[in-house]
């Protein structure tokens, strides 16, 4: 026999075409721990928008309940989620729910897998999955987009934040007040998905994003994805000392969140960098040239905190 870690499989599970999750029985209210790509594509709903739910409060129906941390289920035992009404989506999502077991005794999770057909059926049906799943999950990808939002975390994504800028700098520019952007940038990112998964990197971008929006305490302040390990602020009428202060404020905090990180330059936790930008908009400039002092000031951070480990 051989050990698989918990993170290959994830990857696993995640690659699957049979829509999974598992459910944490020892928690309170059952909270949904995981989900895969394929029950997102059919349920309707995203990762962000299930883990840590309680499952108790999801299920519509389901015959002998994993209400109980301690009953043992029986292979065959159905639950019934109601999807999303989101494009693509099914009405209704029907699981085989299966125990599993992190020693003898009662079971520490359920797992609940989408019911299959009989074998007859079975290469058909899946050859129809696979083609499915693909539509569903660039229709549900497009209209995220066309929805203004980011997938993960639910805040604005990047064209309806440029949407933003372009409507606050002509605002700005006529009533001849200061506009100032932050660019955060999750140091490492991309290493801390490969080590830790999709969905934990998504956790992470939102317990992150949680740090910077609960530092912003102006109703016209926004925050907005703006790319993979970037987050971007806009704040109207602030002067540069207070924006430089408010960027520090939020990385401390990151930092104090304490996620661990085992490629992290910066110790052994998430951190991010920043990078700002200043102006008072005139006719003549354009909103892009915000984002580029600010995306300068950022490589400028990157830079000289290499230069630091180097020496």
């Amino acid at each position: 026999m051989f050990n698989i870690s918990r993170i290959i499989l994830k990857q696993a599970l995640d690659l699957s075409p049979v829509a999974t999750i598992i459910v944490d029985l020892k928690s309170p209210g059952h909270p949904v721990v995981f989900l895969n790509s394929a029950f997102e594509a059919l349920s309707g709903y995203d990762a962000s928008e299930l883990l840590g739910v309680s499952w108790d409060e999801l299920q519509t129906n389901y015959a002998s309940g994993p209400h109980d941390g301690d009953t043992v289920a029986r292979i065959g035992e159905t639950a019934i989620l109601e999807c999303h009404p989101r494009l693509g989506a099914m009405e209704q999502l029907q699981l085989e729910m299966m125990p599993l077991y992190d020693r003898p005794g009662a079971p520490r999770y359920w797992m609940g897998a989408e019911a299959r057909q009989v074998p007859d059926q079975l290469e058909a049906a899946d050859v129809e999955r696979e083609s499915l799943l693909s539509v569903l999950r660039d229709a549900r990808m497009q209209l995220r987009r066309l929805d203004g939002r980011d997938s993960a975390t639910g805040v604005l994504n990047r064209r309806a934040f440029d949407e933003m800028l372009q409507r606050d700098w002509v605002i700005a520019s006529r009533e001849q007040r200061n506009l100032s952007l932050i660019l955060f940038r999750i140091d490492a990112f991309a290493d801390y998905r490969e080590v830790f998964g999709r969905h934990a990197a998504d956790s992470c971008l939102r317990k992150v994003l949680h740090a910077i929006t609960g530092s912003l305490r102006r109703a016209g302040d926004v925050a907005a994805r703006f790319a993979d390990d970037r987050f971007v602020v806009l704040l109207n009428g602030c002067e540069a000392v207070d924006v430089e202060r408010l960027a520090d404020q939020i990385a401390a905090k990151v930092r104090h969140l304490s996620i661990h990180h085992p490629r992290s330059a910066n110790g052994r936790f998430v951190a991010v960098s920043s990078g700002m930008g200043h102006v008072l908009p005139t006719g003549s400039a354009k909103p892009v040239k915000l984002i580029k002092l600010a995306e300068k000031t950022l490589d400028n951070a990157g830079h000289d905190a290499q230069q630091q480990d180097v020496g």
